[in-house]
């Protein structure tokens, strides 16, 4: 054949051509390609149509063998040891929780035959704590299709002196608080899974996900910490109260995990971050001596962008302050946590340190004050509440232990929102220079772990505040701007968190 179809074709493929001239010329560029991938410890092959590390920018990238699930997604996964500790601590007082919310007043360890002195301190905490006033396992409970076993069938649409709505709500909001953070660890740690390779544009293949030997969960150690010692702080505070409740071996148990785990994630934080610096200087000389051998190649009107560079470059792009490393993770994020979170930290620190105390400019704070039950165990000094139940507000210990307690979550959970939001700089996107992989280490991908499940946790509290909004709309008590601040927080966090 001849003519024009020839001559195309051998435009298109001159590796397949007659012309000599031609397949000398492909066969020279062929080499040079290879012998380039060969200096930057990659080979090219151009009958793949997998995207070569080569070709990204005259960058170095390491190689990918067909052994990467084994030899490289090893060191991104955490430790078993902490994954093991974590699921046994937090997992501890994460079935606790979800016994106060949706089970309030139920014994766990009630046919414990192994241990009978730790379910009876159970039993003991329980009726301490007035919980199993909503819990009734009798045969007229049963006749019903709602169980009354302090699940939601014991949530009435209506107050009254007899069913203490105000209470309850104490009680299961208190343990939807306590699964919200707890879930907060429970979640990245348990459920992690090494990052996946992902196509960027203009940037080749880089690592997406979470790392531990990058850092990703330094965060969520450091805050996990400091929680876990305010939580052992906040029982050893009240460690006579609860044994003279006959509470003391279960207390003991609580505090003892919240400080094992809190010691396990300090340790485990401090050996990342020098094995991390070890790692970082021994990759900084290696990339070094690659610079110094690799030849400067530059082309004509080419805007080549150095991955270890920030996000943008003066000389060929316009400065973008979205993408600048050391900005917030995300604005409109930091905006709505600050609305929202603020007034439930301001609520929550009241009823743990100024418990009965009337805050003037929230509207109709006396009235939850009076429905939760706080003039019963803390009224407020020359006031009427003081003197009608100034006498007997030792007897109600219990309920005010329950309110510190929804109090102390709330107050932690807000501290993972705040710290997701200005703790830390959202980071530059490609850091591959200073680490041994070409990994996504801005620090949107630790506040994103946080964001997904403190969304769960307004979830949680979304749906309580909902079930008891009869109950205490029946006592002049309107939660529909609780309901709207805590969705919108809800939304914003989960859209942030999972897209």
């Amino acid at each position: 054949m001849s003519g024009p179809e020839t001559m195309r074709r051998r435009r298109i493929f001159p590796h397949l051509s007659s012309d000599d001239v031609a397949a000398k010329e492909y066969d020279k560029k062929k080499e040079v390609v290879k012998k380039e991938g060969e200096k930057n410890g990659v080979y090219d092959n151009a009958k793949s149509n997998k995207p070569s590390a080569a070709s990204t920018n005259g960058v170095a990238q390491p190689a990918k063998s067909s052994s990467w699930t084994s030899s490289s997604a090893a060191h991104h996964l955490l430790p078993l040891p902490l994954v093991i500790i974590t699921l046994l601590c937090s997992g501890l007082f994460w079935v606790m929780s979800f016994r106060d919310a949706f089970a309030t007043g139920q014994p766990l360890l009630l046919n414990l035959s192994a241990a009978p002195s730790l379910a009876q301190a159970e039993l003991s905490l329980l009726e301490h704590t007035k919980s199993q006033k909503w819990y009734h396992d009798d045969d007229t409970s049963k006749a019903y299709w709602k169980s009354s076993r302090g699940g939601l069938g014991s949530i009435r649409p209506y107050t009254s002196d007899d069913n203490d709505m105000g209470g309850l709500f104490v009680r299961k909001m208190a343990g939807v608080a306590a699964m919200g953070y707890h879930t907060t660890k429970l979640w990245p740690i348990v459920f992690q899974s090494a990052p996946v390779p992902s196509i960027v544009g203009g940037q080749g293949i880089k690592m997406k996900g979470a790392s531990w030997s990058i850092g990703h969960y330094d965060a969520i150690l450091t805050l996990g910490v400091l929680g876990n010692f305010c939580i052992a702080a906040f029982y050893m505070m009240r460690i006579d109260e609860l044994r003279n409740a006959g509470a003391e071996p279960l207390v003991e148990i609580l505090v003892m995990a919240s400080l094992i785990e809190a010691l396990v994630f300090g340790a485990y934080l401090m050996s990342r971050r020098m094995s991390m610096k070890k790692t970082t200087k021994v990759v900084g000389k290696q990339q070094q001596q690659k610079q110094q051998k690799r030849p400067a190649q530059t082309k004509k009107g080419s805007k080549d962008k150095d991955a270890s560079s920030s996000s943008f470059t003066p000389s060929t792009n316009e400065y973008n302050p979205q993408e600048d490393p050391d900005s917030i993770p995300s604005r409109i994020a930091l905006r709505t946590v600050f609305i929202v979170s603020s007034t439930i930290s301001l609520i929550a620190m009241r009823d743990i340190f100024f418990a009965g105390t009337i805050i003037s400019f929230i509207p109709r704070d006396d009235i939850y004050l009076e429905w939760t039950g706080a003039f019963f165990h803390s009224p407020p000094p020359d006031t009427v509440e003081a003197d009608e139940y100034g006498l007997e507000s030792p007897l109600y210990a219990g309920d005010k232990f329950m309110s510190q307690l929804l109090g102390m979550y709330l107050v932690l959970s807000c501290v993972w929102k705040f710290a997701s939001v200005v703790a830390w700089s959202k980071g530059n996107r490609s850091m591959e220079f200073n680490s041994p992989e070409n990994v996504d280490r801005h620090g949107v991908v630790s506040s994103k772990m946080i964001w997904r499940a403190q969304a769960f946790g307004d979830m949680l509290l979304l749906f309580m505040l909902r079930m008891f909004a009869p109950a205490a709309k029946s006592a002049s008590l309107d939660l529909r701007w609780h309901l709207m601040t805590v969705a919108y927080e809800m939304i914003i966090l989960g859209l942030y968190g999972f897209f």
